[in-house]
């Protein structure tokens, strides 16, 4: 059984909801085209639109990637190695991607491994949780060997 739309849209239409779904939150490329997708606009439209998101200021990679990685840092506590790993999924360019991770202060960084390392009475469990995490086996092993 085939999906059916309900709902189709004219250029203009398609348009200005993505327009709106742009201007909502920071939006990557991928996730662009696959609204689109989803939509049913014609794929030599989706790339006209897609450069004109561009052009008029409502998609921007390199404000997506330095977004994503201040989010997921301060509201779900993840290292670079996690972060860039998401941006790689959602098809993010390494330009971009590293200019993200330029974004994670390494001081801020340092101080939350310090606050959560309180967390962790036993040292294997708070490496293997920095890990899990997407932290660098070597900056939990200076964190907790700090705190000795």
């Amino acid at each position: 059984m085939a999906f059916a739309r309900t709902k189709t849209y004219t250029l203009d239409a398609a348009r200005a909801a993505i327009q709106r779904y742009c201007a909502f939150q920071e939006r990557c490329q991928s996730e662009v085209a696959e609204r689109l997708r989803s939509m049913g606009v014609l794929p030599e439209a989706q790339a006209d639109l897609v450069a004109e998101l561009m052009a008029d200021g409502y998609l921007s990679e390199e404000r997506f990637a330095r977004a994503y990685a201040r989010g997921k840092f301060r509201i779900k506590g993840w290292g670079p190695r996690k972060i860039a790993q998401g941006l790689q999924a959602k098809r993010v360019s390494a330009a971009c991607i590293a200019l993200g991770l330029d974004e994670l202060d390494e001081a801020e960084v340092r101080a939350y491994l310090v606050r959560k390392n309180e967390d962790f009475p036993d040292e294997q469990d708070f490496i293997a949780w920095c890990c899990r995490k997407g932290y660098d086996r070597n900056a939990a092993l200076a964190v907790r060997r700090a705190e000795d």
